[in-house]
């Protein structure tokens, strides 16, 4: 059995850290212990996914951040490092305390974003799988405001790597990368909409370049389904 908790950045110790960073270098080629606890401290809160003897099996971490759209504020939630053990993909727990977090934190708002970078599939599939609406997609254009909130947020993070006209941002230096194995693409995958366009849109995402993606937290852009599963204690 999995559970899932959300905690600030400061509550997590040596240890912690220690297992989150052997589950990155277990499934990612180019890691680096100083690069993932410099991105680790940068961040504020951490989701880590346990089992019940098997211990900390998961994690995500999550940054607040407020951006500035054509002279309006707008906040949202930058997901960094992500990675469930192999054994325990298909599990919905770390996205339902995800979900059950961040959409309540986000009803203080008016308007809250989820910015999201993706370099493999799995991570770009949870947005068409859960969302009714998320961007860029196959089906449509992205509107020019959410566009806006997109490159305004991967300008702030990585000013000299995102690529403007492409929305991918293409490191400089050696960047961890998925292993081979881990989430290779095939013609069958090929054969889902949402992964052709994916591999269209960061045709060399097996370098560990990412893909910028932007979701807006709201109950009322979740698919039908998932709201019941995820907020049915409501």
């Amino acid at each position: 059995m999995l559970k899932g908790i959300i905690r600030p950045i400061s509550e997590y110790n040596e240890s912690d850290i220690t297992r989150m960073y052997s589950l990155m270098s277990e499934f990612y080629d180019n890691t680096d212990r100083k690069v993932f606890e410099r991105d680790f401290y940068d961040k504020d809160y951490c989701l880590t996914l346990y089992h019940e003897t098997e211990g900390l099996v998961g994690f995500t971490t999550q940054k607040l951040l407020d951006v500035n759209v054509n002279g309006k504020i707008v906040p949202g939630m930058f997901s960094g490092d992500t990675i469930i053990h192999k054994d325990y993909w298909g599990s919905t727990e770390l996205f339902r305390v995800w979900a059950k977090y961040w959409f309540e934190y986000a009803e203080r708002f008016g308007e809250f974003y989820w910015f999201l970078i993706c370099k493999g599939y799995k991570t770009y599939r949870i947005m068409p799988l859960f969302w009714t609406e998320f961007y860029p997609n196959y089906k449509t254009e992205t509107p020019a405001y959410e566009q806006s909130i997109i490159d305004a947020y991967a300008q702030m993070l990585y000013p000299d790597e995102y690529n403007k006209d492409t929305g991918v941002i293409e490191y400089k230096t050696v960047k961890d990368k998925l292993k081979k194995g881990v989430a290779d693409i095939d013609e069958h995958l090929l054969k889902n909409k949402d992964i052709a366009y994916f591999c269209k849109r960061n045709p060399e995402h097996y370098k560990g370049n990412d893909l910028a993606c932007l979701a807006k937290i709201d109950k009322a852009v979740i698919k039908k389904r998932i709201l019941g599963m995820m907020f049915d204690n409501d």
